[in-house]
């Protein structure tokens, strides 16, 4: 069976959807990917064939909702004339496609495929209801083809899902579905790993901070920037601190044992897949309700963006680093994603598809 994946070309929305595509592939599918030059090297070792189009997304994502939707809806309108001529030679049997890439069930229909669809975010909002989504695709000028439902597999324990028992249909809580490799970092300290993504990475100033706040703390640090802070702007650093731009952070989370976050969903992901406890600083978009969620499901603890400070800091890594109540909960939420069934159920759900 010959299966396209597509996302849009974003971190948040191209990693939680690979180790599907080695999944499938190691189950003799062939697997193409719609994808931009930024993310070939990722897509073919997860061993996708990389098809490629431009985007018109821009360095710098936005930090605004409304200003984030119309991003999304202009880069469907590019893309899809350029997939589709991509494809015209080569039709795939089935799309697989983030929740973000419009363009997966409008060619679906228009090549009379199955579309299955991965989110690794929430798939209902508080306050929100399903009247809702048709007068959304209506202002925003979203493709109708996204009223019709898909299944889709939701990268989540259900537990995290806002009002979760009461999402069903064609909804399938399979859990983040990767096993990264375990980390050969430290075995005498423990070990905090910082991170704001790849998007909201410009924050010298929060880096700064945290190097005050855990210098010399009997913890090893290791430190992610990103692409819009170098590393040298934050002056001279404790022995105890690794800084770089870019870490293999789902590795590095098998062994770590607290992780402040920007509460990307993928990330936080990654963190409770191993039982992390997790201080969220959400930047923008739905990290300002995730930061929140962590910590009313008592599962580390949330700082606004805003009210960072040094001490704060430090009070939030010794709470979640000997919290029982924390410890606890993740634990639960561990073994419930085991029990979600991973990459394994998830290929599953895609092969039915076709195959069912």
């Amino acid at each position: 069976m010959h299966i396209s994946f597509m996302a849009v070309p974003e971190h948040g929305h191209v990693q939680p959807g690979l180790p599907l595509v080695t999944e499938l592939v190691a189950r003799g599918h062939r697997v193409t990917y719609a994808t931009t030059e930024q993310f070939t090297d990722v897509v073919a070792k997860a061993g996708a064939t990389p098809v490629l189009h431009t985007t018109t997304f821009p360095e710098r994502m936005p930090e605004d909702g409304d200003a984030g939707t119309r991003m999304f809806v202009t880069e469907y309108r590019a893309v899809i004339p350029q997939i589709e001529a991509a494809y015209a030679d080569d039709r795939p049997d089935l799309i697989v496609c983030d929740i973000g890439a419009f363009q997966g069930p409008v060619l679906a229909d228009r090549w009379g495929i199955p579309v299955v669809q991965i989110s690794a975010s929430y798939v209902a909002l508080p306050d929100s209801n399903a009247e809702d989504f048709p007068k959304y695709v209506a202002a925003y000028g979203i493709p109708s083809e996204l009223l019709v439902p898909r299944p889709c597999l939701v990268a989540m324990p259900r537990s995290f899902q806002f009002a979760g028992e009461t999402v069903a249909g064609n909804f399938t809580f399979v859990g983040p579905m990767g096993s990264p490799p375990r980390w050969p970092g430290p075995a005498d300290r423990p070990v905090l790993l910082i991170s704001l993504g790849s998007s909201y990475t410009d924050r010298p100033d929060f880096f700064r901070d945290c190097v005050t706040a855990f210098a010399d703390n009997g913890w090893h640090v290791e430190m992610a920037v990103g692409r819009f802070t170098d590393p040298a702007e934050l002056g001279p650093l404790p022995e105890n601190f690794v800084v770089r731009q870019w870490v293999p952070q789902a590795s590095m989370l098998t062994r770590a044992s607290t992780f402040i976050t920007h509460a990307g969903m993928g990330g936080v992901m990654e963190a409770l897949a191993q039982g992390v406890p997790l201080i969220a600083v959400p930047q923008a978009v739905d990290q300002l309700l995730t930061g929140p969620r962590i910590e009313e499901l008592g599962l580390g603890r949330h700082i606004p963006r805003d009210e960072v400070t040094v001490e704060r800091l430090r009070l939030a890594l010794l709470d979640v680093s000997t919290d029982a109540g924390i410890a606890a909960n993740l634990a639960k939420v561990k073994q419930e994603i085991a029990d979600s069934g991973g990459v394994r159920r998830a290929a599953d759900i895609v092969e039915s598809q076709v195959e069912g």
